[in-house]
């Protein structure tokens, strides 16, 4: 206390560490609609980086839009209130915003928003059970069909083997799905240690030049030499970067001069943990020269079963996204300005 009595200022620091140690995501909105601060929650619920997005309209953030609104209603009206708004990385998961007026003395210079969920992950959390029940379910009697169809080709002649061949290979995409479906539903468990991601990108090159339309795609890398081993799964990691590369492969194959380049560095942005504790972070990203991606999908990159691909899942992406938060890393896919995508890749380096 002072000696007039009155409580000494809050010092700005702890202010903020106050801020990043609540476990909603907060957002801090100025007078113009700028983005003031993020705490750590509300750079994953966005997946965006305080540095990045500090400085910029809150509606550049993903379903940003309403919030801005709701924003300048509150700042305006300087009263609190509460508005739903659709999950940014998945609009049908619905959320709540409770927007209160930020006051400096009695001048109103912002808004605070806090997003809460609308606590129903008792049910999200069923559908997984759900999902990976399912899968087992379906994957014995689906070994069983594969494997008739298998041994009824090699016996069949003329049309009857050829139907049988077509059941095999229907039988093995179906599989391929399930595997998919049991990776997403279930926690990824991880065999963490130093990994050196240069090896994995060029082992991934190689399966990629082998996929369809791979033999008329140049590949091209640009990696840092001096970049630390980022602290991972070797084999889940392997994983998502050929999700990711497959994508660009398939993106640019029908493209004159096609290319697909592969970068390696240490990325600009620290990911803040809870604790206030600041990770370095390598950047993996692939680059295409394809025609990008629609504006509709891009919200809906990481929805389950959401994809702009005839012969698409949707869910080699969200699978992707998975990984990579279990690593506590973060995955970013953009269109660049130039023509063509781009994913990037946030991964936790060995701490020294």
């Amino acid at each position: 206390m002072s000696r007039a009595g009155k409580a000494s200022p809050l010092p700005a620091a702890l202010a903020r560490g106050a801020i990043d140690s609540i476990g909603d995501p907060v957002l801090l909105v100025g007078p113009d609609g700028g983005l003031l601060h993020l705490n750590p929650a509300a750079e994953e619920l966005f997946d965006r980086s305080r540095e990045r997005s500090v400085g910029l309209p809150v509606r550049a953030l993903p379903g940003g839009a309403p919030l801005e609104a709701l924003a300048e209603r509150v700042r305006r009206g300087q009263e609190a209130t509460g508005a739903d708004f659709a999950g940014p990385r998945d609009p049908s998961v619905p959320l709540k915003v409770e927007a209160t007026p930020l006051f400096d003395g009695a001048s109103c210079v912002g808004t605070v928003l806090v997003v809460r969920s609308r606590r129903n992950g008792e049910r999200h959390l069923d559908f997984e059970a759900l999902a990976a029940g399912l899968a087992h379910e379906i994957k014995n009697p689906l070994a069983g069909l594969q494997g008739s169809a298998e041994l009824l080709a090699r016996e069949a002649d003329g049309a009857a083997r050829e139907y049988a061949l077509v059941i095999a290979r229907e039988a093995r995409r179906v599989d391929g799905l399930v595997r998919e479906l049991l990776d997403l539903a279930r926690p990824a468990t991880l065999q963490s240690g130093p990994v050196n991601i240069h090896t994995v990108l060029r082992d991934v090159m190689l399966i990629a030049k082998g996929l369809p339309g791979g033999d008329r795609v140049l590949f091209s890398r640009r990696f840092d030499p001096s970049l630390p081993a980022i602290l991972g799964d070797q084999e889940k990691l392997t994983q998502v970067v050929l999700n990711v590369l497959r994508n660009a492969v398939e993106a640019v194959r029908e493209t004159p001069g096609a290319e697909v380049s592969m970068e390696t560095g240490v990325a600009p942005l620290r990911l803040r943990q809870a604790g206030g504790k600041t990770l370095t972070l390598a950047r993996v990203a692939v680059l295409d020269n394809g025609p990008g991606i629609p504006e509709s999908m891009l919200g809906r990159l990481f929805t389950p079963f959401a994809t702009s691909k005839a012969q698409g899942t949707g869910l080699g992406l969200a699978v992707s996204r998975r990984i990579v938060e279990a690593h506590g890393g973060r995955i970013e896919v953009r269109n660049r300005a130039g023509g063509g995508a781009e994913a990037a890749l946030y991964l936790p380096l060995v701490q020294s």
